[in-house]
């Protein structure tokens, strides 16, 4: 999940490539005088200037092209791999500024490389970083937390899957594509059609007894209505699967009770429905509620064909900075052991690895299955992101003035300090501007 103080690597890459190119160009065209040169080589130091601005350039164009990178994760790889170049290059740079050319090369430029290095390091370590890491499953005030977990949750940072794992989840979408399709058509089959074919009995049975049983006709004919308003609300149901985005039209508690309301026709069971806190419509990215809803879909469809269950409870609600969707049936239950995850099992991991969360399946002690879902949700406000915001920037304060009045060997440290704080000072006011009109609105 893309966090409020997410970093956009692409900014980073062309921002770096222009300051680079800049320098290059500075350097490469402008010679610094000095009485000393290279012994034996007249303008021998110009021209080595030259190579190095030239070699510098040549970084910024290699920026460049990483930042046409489409993917996030692929960049963000590009970029940790291009930070531990210039830790390399910095580290002996450095070391041969200080041992051997100390009088060709000024102490503070010595440093430079390895500065670079270590903010692209840490700008491509933390870029991705959701708002907090992985926490346990909290589960609601009434729920007893399982003593097995059997689905092991994903991880919240950025995907990091190699080019052949991104074709094998394209190859997973496709097939969760197919699987959808052929579920709604077994619910058609199993719901409206039953439906239908109930209601043509009963009509049939009305038409018979119509003169010789007013009664049995009278009868037949409330049931013809009891399987059409049955058939009305699964269809309802059906057709808000099928919308591209129901929950724009209804709402994520709408949506979910109207599954629970089509389990309870179709099975008979007994399916509540309970809500706690929910977080605001603004603390969780685009698709969060899209991804819960479709997750929850396939869970309480899994319910209806293989569990057998009487009682089923759904319960969605926010636990501390995660947003929490719960399905717990007293069905015939699985053998934790023996589980292997089917296409089902891989499209709801799929839902909620794309927005950062992960999911459990456990057992019951006595009979059926819990299943949850957690995603995490960005609960802070405008006014925490501007307070980071000046304590960094106080931060930076401090180290420029250290660096002004400090001793020389503290130069390179409190650049390094600086840089990083004024990054995350950045990062902090880029959050403030994005939440201070953010939508507050509970989700419903």
């Amino acid at each position: 999940m893309q966090s409020a103080t997410s970093i956009d690597t692409r900014l980073v890459l062309r921002v770096y490539a222009w300051v680079v190119l800049t320098i290059s160009v500075v350097f490469a065209h402008i010679w610094i005088v000095s009485d000393t040169d290279l012994p034996g080589v007249p303008y021998g130091r110009a021209g080595l200037i030259r190579l190095s601005a030239a070699a510098i350039g040549v970084c910024g164009f290699v920026a460049i092209g990483m930042s046409r990178i489409e993917n996030p994760a692929s960049r963000q790889r590009a970029l940790f791999w291009f930070a531990i170049g210039h830790l390399y290059f910095g580290v002996l740079f450095q070391g041969q500024a200080y041992a051997v050319f100390p009088d060709f090369i000024p102490y503070p430029l010595g440093w430079l490389p390895l500065i670079a290095g270590i903010v692209l390091m840490f700008i491509a370590v933390t870029c991705a970083h959701a708002p907090k890491f992985a926490g346990r499953f909290r589960f609601s005030p009434d729920e007893e937390e399982p003593q097995h977990v059997h689905v092991v949750m994903l991880r919240e940072r950025g995907p990091k899957t190699s080019p052949l794992q991104s074709q094998y989840e394209e190859h997973i979408r496709q097939a969760a594509r197919v699987e959808e399709r052929s579920r709604l058509a077994r619910d058609l089959h199993d719901a409206v059609k039953q439906q239908l074919f109930a209601i043509q009995t009963s009509a049939a049975t009305v038409q018979e007894r119509w003169q010789t049983d007013v009664a049995g006709a009278h009868s037949a004919l409330a049931q013809v209505r009891t399987c059409a308003r049955d058939a009305l609300t699964e269809m309802k149901a059906l057709i808000e699967q099928l919308q591209a985005s129901p929950i724009e039209n209804t709402g994520l508690v709408a949506a979910l009770q109207q599954q629970c309301e089509a389990l309870g026709l179709r099975t008979g069971a007994d399916v509540k429905l309970n809500v706690g806190t929910l977080p605001p419509g603004g603390a969780v990215p685009p698709g969060t509620q899209q991804a819960l809803f479709r997750a929850a879909q396939e869970a309480l469809s899994n319910v209806a064909r293989h569990a057998r269950a009487t009682g089923v409870t759904v319960w969605l609600g926010l636990k501390g900075d995660r947003l929490e969707l719960t399905i717990r049936d007293n069905g015939m239950g699985f053998d934790g052991m023996q589980i292997t995850p089917g296409m089902g099992l891989k499209n709801m991991s799929a839902r909620l690895h794309e927005v950062s969360g992960h999911m459990l399946i456990s057992p019951q002690p006595k009979g059926g299955t819990l299943i949850g879902f957690s995603v995490p949700c960005d609960l802070a406000t405008a006014g925490d992101y501007a307070k980071k915001a000046a304590i960094a920037a106080g931060v930076v304060v401090l180290m420029a003035f250290n660096f002004t009045f400090g001793d020389r060997w503290e130069w390179p440290w409190s650049a390094i300090i600086a840089w990083i704080a004024l990054i995350t000072a950045a990062r902090y006011v880029a959050a403030w501007w994005r939440t201070r009109g953010r939508n507050e609105t509970v989700i419903a």
